[in-house]
């Protein structure tokens, strides 16, 4: 009688983010259809979408409303954690959130990814959300982040918020721009080593 081949191990459970968190300022907290009124907003504004992989433009709200209905649906996969950042008093001012980049061996491989309204630009909100997050993603795994070279000033983000340039540039693609862009790759400081090593 042929012999069966063994199982397959179950992946084990991804580890899990909070589903809120504080700032100084802010609060980093699940996204509602409530906010894809002002999604469609601040992301149909050029200077916004240009810098984000995938967000199409112009941004219509039912697209908006379609992404953060696929965010919810994906919740139980524990692939995808992304925040809507909320400046009381005004609203929800962008989005954050860590999403799983890898497989198998890099199963434990996430990506840092963000974008704010440009009424909020200059005021470190960016900064703010950003080393919150970090600092709790650190328990996913590995932490990569990455900023087009012609956005500068999400460099600036991601170094004060623990991440440091690993010397490697890819090219992605925009969605807004339909062209793929040269992006530096960063990794957070205690795990840029290990970064290099396996890239």
């Amino acid at each position: 009688m042929p012999r069966r081949p063994p199982p397959e191990r179950p992946e084990p459970p991804r580890p899990r983010l909070a589903e809120r968190y504080l700032t100084q300022r802010l609060v980093l907290r699940p996204l509602e259809f409530e906010d894809a009124a002002r999604v469609s907003r601040f992301t149909s504004d050029p200077a916004v979408a240009r810098m984000v992989g995938m967000i199409p433009l112009p941004h219509p709200r039912i697209c908006a409303e379609g992404w953060i209905q696929i965010m919810k649906a994906r919740a139980p996969l524990a692939r995808d954690f992304p925040y809507a950042v909320e400046l009381p008093g005004e609203g929800m001012i962008g989005c954050i959130g860590v999403h799983a980049r890898g497989e198998g061996e890099r199963a434990r491989l996430y990506e840092l990814g963000y974008w704010f309204g440009r009424p909020y630009w200059g005021e470190g909100f960016a900064t703010e959300a950003a080393k919150r997050l970090a600092a709790a993603a650190q328990a996913l795994g590995q932490i990569i982040a990455g900023h087009y070279l012609d956005n500068p000033a999400s460099g600036r983000v991601l170094e004060k918020a623990g991440f440091v340039d690993v010397g490697r540039i890819e090219k992605r693609f925009s969605l807004a721009r339909a062209a793929k862009v040269e992006t530096r790759i960063m990794a957070l400081a205690a795990a840029a080593g290990e970064w290099r090593e396996s890239a």
